[in-house]
């Protein structure tokens, strides 16, 4: 697929995990006190020096006793920011480690006395010009939302700053993951995956941190945690939300101090990894239901990238239909938009890029043996597929109430599931360990069910999945 050229498209307002304005400045940023007697306080920093104190003189005036009075100056430097300890009597810490000079970047936590500040991005609006080309790396687009994703994405793949991926499933979030690996100065080290919400809770700390042998029942031999297994390149967390709590101020001491202690073992490991991260939901509300952490979060968050929903780009429909029939084996089918299309532009893709692929997998399977013309092909769209929600007290749709009478009771009954272990998992946090008992049923079968709704991702995601 070659890329369509365009002409020079207008500049597009986007939102705070887009760029800044400036060319060499990817965020804005603001010291924001997140604990202490000045909780609230947020400054922005400048590209020049600003002192932080409890002197009347200093920039930013903390009322922390145990502040000096010239404690700390920080400068912004790009896409981070640049600390300099001012012979403060209580130190500048980020994390455990004591810092004179050091530039950290954005999202870092510092602590000065008893006040914790987080180097947080800013909430305005900035601009950025819309990428001309059709893809990054495996995601493909022409609408200007996915022009924009690529020109943020091609951005923060040359920095070292932490991301958090926003959107639906389906949408592509592992794929934009290893898309910026593949364009970052670590692609010739390795990506690792970590799906938090396929590994049972009781073994996600051993994945994610290591152990040594005889730490625990079954541990036959050492082994590295996702950590090490990426120094040196990118860790992609996916699910984080579905992280048991217990395990997230652990992970962030990780994120922070950038070492890791393998179970079983009282000596640290210095592990040098770029950091993507995705949730199974908002992460506003993931944060809300108590599911992540919100120190975490701001960690994490330095840069957050949202990927558009399939029935919100829908001009894209052409080109994702002929790069996945290419995928899938359908490369001679011409694609012609008409009547076929029209079916595919009113339907609401809940499923996203996935439905999609699934949808286009199952009229290929089905199309007449040597079928070269699109409208050749079956693309038969039940409510099922669609995701449709159900209407306030019946699992019933519009859709299904049209079907033939076995069609629409099993289609009934799997949105029944779907909407049952929907309320299930939130209930109880996203631990599976917590709904399987609350629902009665083994890990293993719930764990099935919930992948068949696709409400955990599965082991191995296909091309456009996320």
């Amino acid at each position: 697929m070659t890329r369509t050229s365009r002409s020079t498209s207008p500049t597009a307002l986007l939102g705070p995990d887009a760029a800044g304005s400036k060319p060499e400045t990817l965020v804005n940023i603001s010291a924001t006190v997140i604990e202490g007697p000045d909780l609230g306080l947020v400054y922005p920093l400048r590209d020049e020096p600003i002192t932080m104190g409890k002197s009347e003189t200093a920039d930013i005036v903390l009322t922390d006793g145990a502040v000096s009075k010239e404690h700390l100056e920080l400068t912004l430097v790009g896409s981070a920011v640049r600390l300099r300890d001012l012979q403060s009597t209580n130190g500048t810490y980020v994390g455990t480690t004591q810092l004179i000079e050091s530039v950290v970047p954005a999202g870092s936590v510092i602590t000065v006395g008893r006040t914790r500040i987080h180097l947080r991005t800013d909430e305005a609006p900035m601009m950025i010009t819309p990428s001309e080309e059709n893809r990054f790396g495996d995601l493909w687009g022409e609408s200007l939302a996915m022009r924009q994703v690529f020109a943020i994405l091609s951005r923060v793949s040359d920095t070292e700053i932490s991301v958090l991926l926003d959107g639906e499933t389906g949408t592509g979030k592992e794929l934009a993951a290893r898309a910026i690996h593949e364009h970052s100065g670590r692609s010739s080290g390795p990506l690792v995956v970590l799906d938090c919400g396929a590994v049972a809770p009781e073994l996600v700390e051993s994945q994610m941190f290591g152990h040594k042998r005889g730490a625990f029942t079954g541990a036959m031999q050492d082994r590295a945690g996702v950590f090490e297994s990426a120094h040196g390149g990118t860790l992609f967390l996916d699910e984080l939300d579905s992280l048991p709590l217990d395990l997230q101020p652990k992970l962030l001491r990780v994120v922070e101090n950038r070492e890791v202690t393998r179970l079983g073992e009282v000596n640290t490991r210095p592990v040098d990894v770029r950091l993507v991260a995705a949730c199974g939901r908002s992460p506003e509300e993931a944060v809300k239901r108590g599911a992540l952490r919100r120190d975490l979060y701001f960690r994490l968050a330095v840069v957050r990238i949202t990927l558009p929903a399939l029935r919100d780009r829908l001009d894209d429909l052409p080109l994702l239909v002929q790069v996945l029939l290419e995928r899938i084996g359908g490369d001679g089918i011409k694609v012609v938009e008409g009547e076929g299309f029209d079916h595919l532009r009113q339907h609401p893709w809940m499923g996203n890029i996935r439905e999609l692929r699934n949808v286009l997998e199952r009229a290929l399977l089905l199309a007449p043996p040597n079928a070269q013309r699109f409208d050749e092909l079956n693309l038969r769209l039940s409510p099922l597929l669609a995701g449709t929600e159900p209407r306030k007290g019946t699992v019933l749709t519009q859709g299904m109430l049209q079907l033939p009478y076995k069609e629409a009771k099993d289609a009934a009954v799997i949105a029944f599931e779907r909407e049952y272990l929907r309320a299930a998992l939130a209930r109880n946090g996203a631990n599976l360990s917590k709904t399987s008992r609350d629902v009665g049923l083994t890990r293993h079968h719930l764990r099935k069910l919930l992948r068949r709704h696709r409400l955990i991702a599965s082991p191995k995601t296909g091309s456009q999945e996320g």
